[in-house]
């Protein structure tokens, strides 16, 4: 279900990912957008793991996701990579979070 932006969080997007965000690379449909994009990129902290998330398997389930400004992602699926700090990343569940951004879960190449 997609949740429409609301007008009062239009400039929302910007102000955080100005404050949190960093740069990656993204892949969209197998096309890489021709500049970079900014995005949120967060997960528990320690060393990842075999299968793609953090922590030891079987322990810690919680998967690293991203945040986009969702006009900075137009058409973004699962399957598609994000290359963030040198690792590229298959992206999974793109959500609109109805305040301007697209989340994502992330999972390691």
């Amino acid at each position: 279900m997609t949740i429409p932006a609301h007008p009062v969080f239009a400039e929302m997007p910007d102000a955080f990912l100005d404050a949190f965000g960093e740069t990656g690379e993204l892949t969209i449909g197998g096309n890489p957008l021709p500049q970079p994009v900014r995005a949120i990129v967060r997960g528990p902290f320690g060393g990842v793991v075999d299968g793609g998330g953090y922590g030891e398997p079987g322990v810690n389930g919680m998967s690293p996701r991203a945040s986009f400004a969702e006009v900075d992602v137009p058409g973004l699926s699962d399957g598609d990579r994000f290359t963030f700090m040198g690792v590229t990343w298959i992206i999974h569940e793109p959500l609109p979070d109805g305040r301007g951004m697209v989340r994502c879960e992330l999972e390691r190449v």
